[in-house]
């Protein structure tokens, strides 16, 4: 996000940072004030989200012990009431207010909007999950927000193309949980957020559900008879769910459903091989040593893709397929519209012949291949992901005083390179491309370099103290 919200792994807080103002006149006509820094702790990812959120913000609504609303004249408690009464945490200030307010008990309702239009609750912190005791002691409260379910963006899906249905055919159903859509796209609901799932079939001559299944599906095996030819699963659980005409979420039943026509007592020949697709290996088909790269691409078919996997130099390295995981291979991801992805990191300089197979449920194979060169890294590497992407980069580790170390960031010139320094004194020094120095200074914070060239950046930095300090490299869209 222009500063996020990522990482529903890492956490937001409310630091709450408390001493009381100094008053040296006679008795006041309002109860004391008391520091209150509201901000976070470390970076600001997603707060109760996975890594494809959107650009979004925190809208905070402030009660007192008696459930009404503070008011504020800029950040400073307003007794009138007559001042706003919602406080922002967004990039513009670094996700963090300091405020005055009286002693007592608070409650802090956050709402996460999206960016582009501020119209989309992508987030809900109730104020109940979120209270503290405001006095003259240092204390923290850890902010809860939870991702909203939109009924209409989410599916119960096979997890790999399924074109074609026939009795006996076993395949994975996944739960895709999401937000509501932001420019076309909706983040994932991770599964902190959704209780526990209940699969059921629509008849019992349906198929068989191979196991209760989990947060994120099923497996289920397609049965079906003359007079019952379609597979009807539907998933049941609570999620965080928009309340209608409001800006709140509650915590409330929803189903999805999944329909599918199975052919029965069909005879047929499969002949057509899988259609596969590989992204080319960025950048120009290179790869660093030690470093991960992401492998992606698309997959389908007219009946049912079973397997895909990844090799290099005829090594297996990722599979769809548990018993090849099991074995050690890692996981292929697939994205139940027909993406798929998987990570390689190579361990070996030179030339790496990369091979994916697809596979049907016919045994039909499909085979796409790619030469990787395979270089030494001379830097610190990093291909430059969005914020908020999957492959978010932060990198966290302690400094010793007049520590060097270069960083290599590739762009691939679809953003705007940003770069942060959580914090600490450093000297910085970024090169772009073309080798012109786009920054030179001291540094610490939200650097927009105005760079969108794409290729290589060289930025070196130098630690001024003993510290601990986490960079976080990303792209902004135009």
């Amino acid at each position: 996000m222009s500063k996020h919200v990522q990482g529903l792994a890492a956490a937001t807080i409310l630091t709450m940072l408390l001493a009381a103002c100094q008053q040296t006149t006679a008795p006041r006509t309002q109860a004391e004030l008391v520091k209150v820094q509201l901000g976070a702790a470390g970076i600001i990812h997603a707060q109760g989200f996975t890594g494809d959120v959107p650009d979004a913000h925190y809208d905070i609504t402030v009660r007192d012990s008696a459930g009404k609303v503070v008011a504020f004249n800029g950040t400073t408690f307003d007794p009138s009431g007559a001042g706003s009464t919602t406080l922002t945490l967004s990039h513009s200030n670094e996700f963090a207010q300091t405020l005055l307010l009286p002693k007592g008990a608070y409650s802090f309702e956050s709402r996460v909007k999206d960016d582009a239009s501020s119209a989309v609750l992508l987030g809900y912190g109730p104020g109940s999950e979120n209270t503290a005791t405001v006095d003259a002691s240092s204390s923290v409260v850890r902010l809860k927000t939870h991702a909203v379910f939109d009924p209409a963006s989410s599916r119960l899906a096979p997890a790999m193309p399924l074109s074609e249905l026939y009795t006996d055919s076993t395949f994975n159903l996944g739960l895709y949980p999401k937000t509501a859509p932001v420019s076309g796209q909706s983040a994932t609901v991770p599964t902190s957020d959704i209780g526990p799932v209940t699969y059921m079939l629509g008849n019992s001559t349906d198929g068989v559900l191979n196991g209760a299944g989990s947060k994120i599906g099923t497996n289920v095996t397609a049965r079906g008879t003359a007079a019952d030819s379609e597979l009807n699963v539907a998933a049941s659980f609570n999620a965080w769910v928009y309340n209608s005409g409001t800006d709140t979420a509650s915590y409330q039943p929803v189903t999805l459903n999944f329909a599918k026509s199975i052919q029965t007592n069909v005879l047929t020949a499969d002949m057509v091989m899988p259609s596969l697709t590989v992204a080319p290996v960025a950048p120009v088909a290179t790869a660093y040593q030690d470093q991960v790269t992401t492998l992606s691409g698309s997959v389908s078919d007219d009946v049912q893709v079973q397997a895909l996997r990844v090799y290099v130099d005829s090594n297996l390295v990722a599979s769809t397929d548990a018993a090849d995981q099991a074995g050690g291979a890692a996981t292929v991801l697939t994205d139940g519209a027909g993406g798929w992805s998987a990570p390689w990191k190579p361990s070996a300089l030179g030339t790496a012949d990369v091979t994916v197979i697809a596979e049907d449920s016919s045994g039909n194979e499909t085979r796409n291949e790619q030469s990787v060169t395979v270089k030494k890294q001379d830097a610190i590497i990093f291909v430059v992901p969005h914020y908020y992407s999957v492959g978010d980069v932060v990198i966290g580790d302690n400094w010793a005083a007049g520590q060097t170390k270069t960083y290599k960031l590739i762009s691939d010139g679809s953003g705007e390179l940003h770069f942060r320094l959580n914090q600490g004194s450093t000297h910085l020094t970024a090169i772009s491309p073309t080798g012109n120095v786009i920054f030179d200074g001291d540094a610490t914070g939200y650097w927009d370099f105005y760079a969108y060239d794409a290729g290589d950046y060289t930025v070196t930095i130098t630690s001024l103290q003993d510290q601990y300090i986490e960079l976080e490299p990303h792209l902004h869209s135009y």
